[in-house]
């Protein structure tokens, strides 16, 4: 099982404690996705609001990919079997 660790990050206006699996890169490149479509919406918005807008413009994102990436997947699938990266390793981190 992967270690937490705990950390404090900073979304938008206010600070969050959690607690991640992530090392220290991949949580950066995370939050600086977070607050690129964070900025990109405004500030306009009180936080939650912020938020809930951020959090479903991530969602429509990533829908957006998954869609583009279907027929690409079918594709491989008929080349050979894929395991993703580390899925042996973390299967907990695939649900």
């Amino acid at each position: 099982m992967t270690k937490l660790r705990e950390v404090r990050i900073i979304i938008g206006k206010r600070s969050y404690r959690m607690q991640t699996a992530l090392d220290e890169e991949e949580l950066k490149r995370v939050i600086a996705i977070v607050d690129e479509v964070g900025q990109a919406i405004g500030k306009d918005y009180d936080q939650d609001h912020l938020l809930m807008l951020t959090c479903l413009q991530l969602a429509y994102s990533l829908e957006k990919i998954s869609k583009y990436l279907e027929p690409l997947e079918s594709r491989l699938e008929n080349l050979a079997p894929w395991t993703p990266p580390d899925a042996e390793d973390n299967p907990e981190d695939l649900d």
